[in-house]
């Protein structure tokens, strides 16, 4: 419609030097059924409605101006750490060798009896299967499947945390899922794998991330998504066949949650000391090393 067609008593709710400005003004209006006209006054373009919609009119270009004048949320991520890979090595490294010592029954021991975690911990105190239970593998499928996500996931939390401090978390927190698991536990009944360890991972990432994005005006819904995708992949990762020690995957993740609360309350500049990550990655491998030769 052109000015010509214009109705009397219109009323003026934008003006500027440039056409395209008012161009973009009237299509906004349009678009909430708003009549509106480009006519010229004084030198400049001015945007004019009837009088009895200009109240609404003032309210939405004021309302579009405000929002598009809003930040922008710019997720925030975590610091990645350097050398992040070097951990999934070492444990890749340590799960094929005690794979190996174990099926070559090296040194004449029994490692599958003496490390396999089971329900009478609570009252032999053999604490140290929580341990060396992650180590121990039924077959070549089992070590590889919790190779490839121990692997990935050990990658991504290292890269946030820093490599020591990633294992060290990492550890901790399959030791408590493997303790809790054992409380559960038949007494005649033995489980063995790192899986416990690889959803104490999952946890671990999901509840860092999600106290990064606590620091964030996201809305709720947004704010748990870390969470509500670690709790999906467990669901689907989890919960396998008939020998699948689901509860262990269940006390994994739940420490690994824990664990990454507490992590995400450290300031993010702890993590780039050498120091800590060194004294982590030592902690790491000087349990296992103890816990195996207690159990021998």
């Amino acid at each position: 419609m052109t000015p010509d067609d214009a109705p009397p008593n219109l009323v003026e709710v934008f003006r500027s030097l440039r056409m395209p400005d008012c161009d973009q003004q009237t299509l906004i209006l349009s678009a909430v059924g708003i009549h509106s006209w480009t006519v010229v006054r004084g030198g400049m373009f001015v945007v004019v409605v009837p009088e009895e919609s200009a109240a609404v009119a003032v309210r939405h270009l004021t309302e579009v101006a405000q929002e598009a004048r809003a930040p922008v949320h710019i997720p925030k991520l975590p610091r990645i750490q350097p050398r992040a890979w070097t951990g999934s090595i070492l444990y890749a490294l340590v799960m094929m060798w005690v794979a190996y010592a174990a099926g070559s029954g090296m040194f004449g021991f029994d490692w599958l009896e003496g490390g396999a975690l089971n329900g009478g911990i609570p009252s032999t105190h053999e604490w140290w299967r929580v341990v060396t239970a992650l180590t121990l593998h039924a077959d070549v499928g089992h070590l590889l499947s919790n190779l490839a996500f121990g692997t990935v996931l050990g990658f991504l939390v290292s890269r946030a945390v820093g490599g020591g401090v990633a294992w060290a978390s990492i550890l901790i927190g399959a030791m408590m899922g493997n303790a809790l698991d054992a409380l559960w536990m038949p007494v005649e009944q033995r489980s063995i794998g790192a899986s416990t360890a690889v959803f104490a991972a999952l946890g671990i990432l999901s509840a860092y991330s999600w106290t990064l994005e606590t620091a964030t005006n996201l809305r709720w819904a947004k704010r748990l998504g870390p969470l509500i995708a670690g709790v999906m992949l467990l669901g689907f990762l989890g919960a396998g066949g008939e020998r699948t020690d689901v509860v262990a995957h269940v006390t994994g993740f739940a420490s690994g949650c824990l664990l990454g609360v507490a992590l995400g309350m450290v300031p993010e500049r702890r993590f780039d000391s050498y120091g800590l990550q060194w004294a982590a990655g030592l902690f790491t491998l000087a349990t296992i090393a103890v816990a195996w030769w207690f159990a021998s």
